[in-house]
């Protein structure tokens, strides 16, 4: 018998641009606000950013105590420039064959490009990349979509020797950090997507099953 899946528990409403009149955020914001707005995303698994990552951490012990360990065993979040990291991301990529319970598509098994990211001028609008590394080894990354209040985690994958040692959550804990100083929503695809495991780590980190009604 399939799990009952939470009905959604608040509604919010997201600006993507959210007073930048910039035509550079404008051309960012517009095809995400199109995509999001095309009724698929009406509901979906949703962070509200907390006002420090100490608060953030109180109301999270699960995660918390996670990402704590990751750090004991010797892992480190950091911002990143994704083009430094080419082989390291394609290694994370490449290291299970299946995840959520499906064969990882045939895009994860072409060699990503070592072209630099475009340089955004506005820092609520642009993708910033996040990841956890192990000495000066990639093992866990993010990619995040930021356009005014939203924060959207687009990309987010780790190693597979390496998830056992919770790396995912310190990964989130220092992309929650990153973020949290734009204000805003974190967002991570719908709440009922994935496994039951992917589920029970969203809602450790905070994320909740919510009614979005996007705007530009």
């Amino acid at each position: 018998m399939s799990a009952v899946l939470e009905a959604p528990t608040r509604a919010v409403y997201v600006e993507l641009l959210a007073g930048c009149s910039d035509p550079t955020c404008h051309a960012f914001a517009t095809p995400l606000h199109r995509q999001l707005d095309s009724g698929a995303y009406s509901e979906c698994s949703v962070l509200r950013l907390p006002a420090s990552i100490e608060e953030w951490q109180l109301e999270h012990r699960t995660a918390r105590k996670r990402a704590w360990r990751a750090e004991r065993l010797g892992y480190r979040f950091a911002e990143i420039a994704r083009h430094e990291y080419v082989d390291d991301i394609f290694d994370v990529n490449t290291s299970m064959k299946e995840r959520q319970g499906r064969p990882m598509s045939a895009g994860y098994h072409v060699r990503p490009s070592a072209s630099p990211d475009p340089l955004y001028p506005c820092p609520r609008h642009g993708v910033h990349p996040y990841g956890v590394l192990l000495d000066e080894t990639l093992v866990a990354y993010l990619w995040c979509y930021r356009s005014g209040d939203l924060a959207l985690v687009s990309s987010i994958l780790g190693h597979g020797e390496h998830l056992r040692h919770d790396v995912m959550y310190l990964l989130m804990r220092g992309a929650i950090a990153a973020e949290l100083q734009h204000d805003g929503f974190l967002l991570y695809n719908r709440h009922d997507s994935g496994t039951p495991g992917l589920r029970f780590y969203k809602e450790r980190c905070g994320f909740e099953p919510t009614e979005v009604a996007w705007a530009l």
